[in-house]
């Protein structure tokens, strides 16, 4: 009875075929993982007060009904809340484009939610600005008698010339009530030229200080 025999050279073609085409297809994975750009996040920060409000345009809808005629005796106040467009309502760092385009970068994002760092900010900014104990942080405890500052943003990002523009309004609330006594609409642009991220977020910071710095005046002529 004779036995057939198969060589073991008939399959080692294959078999090499095969560990080759799974190492490149390992190595083109790793290739294309080493070339994805690392995720950058930035964040928003305080800036010293602006004495002079030449380039600042902002307008009071609403005038003030007030009380003392001393700024000493202000209530303290307490930003109370920050509401964004639902466009800038994520992590993503957004661009205005061309043509109404939104850019938003998977890349560059924001090192905490949006609308939060921003109303922390703008507290560290009044902070900076008004005296000692008359700024209450967000989520202290509020003493008896706390305004609140309330801010609405249209817009705030860089447009498609590297501008950044914040549009929005702020008001002031009386303890308990929901009826504002002070409403101020706001525009502020900032044409230093966001030429990059970290550019458009210290361009941002800077509007937010001006944001403050009128909260400032407002509150204290309302006094």
């Amino acid at each position: 009875m004779t036995r057939s025999t198969i060589s073991p050279s008939v399959f080692a073609p294959r078999a090499c075929s095969t560990i080759v085409i799974t190492c490149t297809v390992t190595v083109i994975g790793l290739a294309g993982c080493a070339s994805s750009p690392p995720t950058q996040f930035y964040s928003l920060s305080a800036v010293a007060a602006q004495h002079s409000d030449a380039s600042t345009s902002s307008t009071s809808s609403t005038s003030s009904t007030s009380s003392t005629s001393n700024g000493s005796d202000a209530m303290p106040l307490r930003v109370a809340a920050v509401h964004i467009p639902p466009s800038l309502d994520r992590r993503e760092i957004v661009r205005l484009g061309a043509g109404d385009r939104l850019e938003i970068s998977g890349e560059h994002r924001w090192g905490a939610p949006f609308d939060e760092m921003v109303q922390h900010v703008l507290t560290q900014d009044l902070v900076e600005r008004l005296p000692s104990g008359d700024v209450v942080l967000p989520s202290g405890p509020a003493p008896k008698g706390t305004e609140s500052v309330v801010v609405d943003l249209l817009q705030f990002q860089s447009d498609a010339g590297g501008a950044v523009v914040m549009q929005g309004s702020w008001s002031l609330l009386p303890p308990g009530q929901s009826s504002p006594t002070l409403v101020r609409d706001f525009r502020y642009e900032d044409s230093a030229g966001a030429q990059n991220f970290g550019d458009q977020a210290a361009a941002m910071s800077r509007l937010l200080g001006r944001l403050a710095d009128d909260i400032t005046r407002g509150a204290s002529e309302k006094h």
